[in-house]
């Protein structure tokens, strides 16, 4: 319980140290550390500057950026978010793996490209595993060509045609 009140007391100036820097509490760790190292280079420049005023502006603002990152980096909050995102990465990296374990592996390096997604993919699958698209063989387009509706139909009244005719020259 003393956890979630520190965090409760922390949040708003935690949230200030975001908005003075240009952040939000929705941006990565890594975002941070990057707009830290950003600007703490634009300051970095103003101090070689050979104007003195400038100078020390830029010697306050790189102060004033020390303790707002400082201040950001040790809050339970920006620590519990680390972590979380440290776990949603490794995650990630997980599934990715996973999906390259299930690229295809061609069997004698017989591999195919899908004509849906254009991706290669191995010989001797029938559905494509990246657009779930079936994959025809030689045979399928030739059987889809003779077994449509239009050439079945010219069968059967063919084969109509012969039993009747059979059937007239059959009887005198």
């Amino acid at each position: 319980m003393s956890e979630i009140s520190e965090k409760e007391k922390e949040f708003p100036d935690i949230d200030l140290c975001y908005k003075a820097m240009g952040l939000s509490f929705s941006d990565s760790p890594e975002k941070v550390e990057r707009t830290y190292r950003k600007l703490k280079d634009n300051y970095s420049r103003g101090m070689r500057s050979s104007d003195l005023t400038e100078r020390a502006a830029a010697t306050e603002n790189l102060k004033n950026l020390e303790e707002l990152f400082i201040t950001i980096t040790g809050s339970l909050i920006y620590k519990d978010y680390a972590k979380e995102h440290e776990k949603y990465k490794e995650l990630k990296a997980g599934q990715s793996a996973a999906r390259k374990l299930k690229q295809p592996t061609a069997v004698n390096g017989a591999l195919i490209v899908c004509p849906h997604c254009n991706k290669q993919i191995a010989s001797n699958l029938k559905v494509c595993i990246y657009c779930h698209g079936k994959i025809a063989t030689p045979m399928g387009p030739l059987m889809g060509n003779m077994l449509s509706t239009k050439n079945i139909i010219v069968v059967a009244i063919i084969v109509v045609l012969i039993i009747t005719g059979a059937v007239f020259m059959s009887k005198p």
